[in-house]
């Protein structure tokens, strides 16, 4: 699970061309794309999982940070934060953040695929 959300970044990488403008420019050769996404994956607050596809970022300097549904770089917010994605999960709505409010990230690597 802890490998997971990498993994499928790496995926779209390989298949769907992804890459992430903050990496510099895409290399030409698939192996060297590959190698490069790695090592700049690696620098990243690695996701932990909170429930199946749901995760928060691991790490210092990331507390507050909304409650992520990752599939590959499909990634949406789940919640404002874990008790906020808790109510919203298993009792069937918002706890007391409006549902227009902007969610505050901390980690800009994964803050990309949600806008």
């Amino acid at each position: 699970m802890l490998d997971r959300p990498v993994d499928g970044v790496l995926f779209d990488v390989e298949h769907a061309g992804f890459w992430y403008p903050g990496w510099g420019e895409r290399p030409a050769d698939l192996a060297t794309v590959l190698d490069q996404a790695r090592a700049h994956l690696a620098t990243v607050p690695r996701l932990v999982p909170v429930y199946a596809h749901r995760f928060l970022p691991a790490g210092r300097g990331t507390s507050g940070h909304p409650v992520l549904s990752v599939h590959q770089t499909d990634i949406v917010f789940a919640g404002f934060d874990v008790a906020d994605y808790l109510h919203r999960e298993f009792a069937g709505g918002p706890t007391t953040w409006s549902d227009d409010a902007e969610p505050e990230t901390t980690v800009a690597f994964w803050l990309y695929f949600t806008g």
